[in-house]
């Protein structure tokens, strides 16, 4: 047991329960938090002491610190990323937990939720805002159906409308991008141009040549997360020769590396690229943008919809909503029939 500061402030107390699992528990960056983890971790040294039952439960209900720690633990035992939840127990700490911690989950309201929301993402998208939202409802539900709690305070929120993200990025635009970029760089878009996975860690920067490419066949089979299917991508001899090529000097064993490692994002490089130093492009550019394209110039080429559903790994609900446009020859010939008053 230990009191201690993080780094971000706040006043943590750990500790092991009577399973011997290591548990902690936040009271806060204020002095009355120094003095609620002093207390707290007083009593968890005498009733240990004692041989008493851990007080894991505050007297006047459970918190949301613990009940999203239970969440949390739920889901790691379902086989979420370890990183997704680190990612959101970081969010969680530093703008949701001192406020909300502060008395039981009974007495939450779905209006202290938004407080916290205005107060720091009034500037972030709606998908964010809707995002992080979304995961304390399902915190809240879990605890109601677990009999943890009587009522969720945000089982009446509805989601925010979000507004599609509109992508200006042109397949001569690409191809400036690439001319400006370093050979790693330049690779990565070769490989998101020709394969039209997601852009993330488990679909494209998860590629390997041992597991995912035929050469024989000259088909690259990929799995799509999100729709939980494979897809087969039959490619052409062009790329099918590079693929080739760069195994032979690659180490990692995966198609996306940088200097024998694998990689996980190329943020940084491609914002260089896409800068005044590079393409000197007057909007800002990321690898969804080229999957985006991939799509939109298959639709435009005349490829069927269930065709590009299928590689993208999406519907053609999803294409008809967020990328399909008529063709501009067709928009023309619309205005040419339309007879004159």
């Amino acid at each position: 047991m230990s009191v201690r500061k993080r780094k971000d402030g706040y006043w943590i107390v750990d500790f092991r329960d009577e399973f011997g699992k290591l548990r902690s528990r936040s009271f806060g960056k204020t002095q009355a938090g120094q003095k609620k983890a002093t207390q707290f971790d007083l009593e968890i040294k005498l009733k240990k002491a004692k041989g008493e039952a851990l007080p894991l439960h505050r007297s006047e209900g459970i918190y949301i610190d613990e009940l999203c720690q239970m969440w949390i633990d739920e889901k790691k035992a379902q086989g979420r990323r370890e990183k997704w939840l680190k990612d959101w127990a970081n969010v969680f700490n530093n703008y949701f937990a001192e406020e909300l911690s502060s008395r039981p989950c009974r007495l939450i309201t779905q209006a202290d939720v938004m407080k916290i929301i205005s107060t720091h993402y009034s500037d972030s998208s709606q998908s964010t805002r809707n995002r992080y939202i979304g995961y304390l409802r399902s915190i809240f539900q879990f605890g109601q159906d677990h009999g943890l709690i009587q009522k969720n305070p945000l089982g009446l929120w509805k989601k925010g409308k979000e507004s599609s993200r509109h992508s200006m990025l042109t397949v001569k635009d690409l191809r400036s991008i690439q001319d400006h970029s370093p050979d790693h760089l330049a690779w990565v878009l070769d490989v998101a141009w020709n394969i039209p996975v997601r852009a993330g860690k488990l679909d494209f920067f998860s590629l390997r040549y041992d597991s995912n490419v035929n050469y024989t066949t000259g088909e690259i089979k990929v799995f799509h997360t999100k729709v939980n299917k494979w897809a087969t991508i039959q490619c052409s001899d062009e790329f099918i020769k590079k693929v080739y090529l760069s195994e032979l000097q690659h180490k990692s064993g995966f198609i996306i590396e940088y200097k024998g490692k694998p990689v996980t994002h190329v943020r940084r490089s491609l914002t260089r690229a896409t800068g005044p130093k590079g393409a000197d492009l007057p909007y800002p550019v990321c690898l969804y943008d080229i999957r985006h394209l991939w799509i939109t110039t298959m639709l435009n080429q005349g490829i069927e919809m269930s065709t590009i559903a299928y590689l993208a790994g999406t519907s053609v609900r999803m294409i008809m909503k967020n990328y399909y446009e008529p063709h501009s020859a067709d928009r023309a010939r619309a205005s040419e029939v339309l007879p004159q008053l």
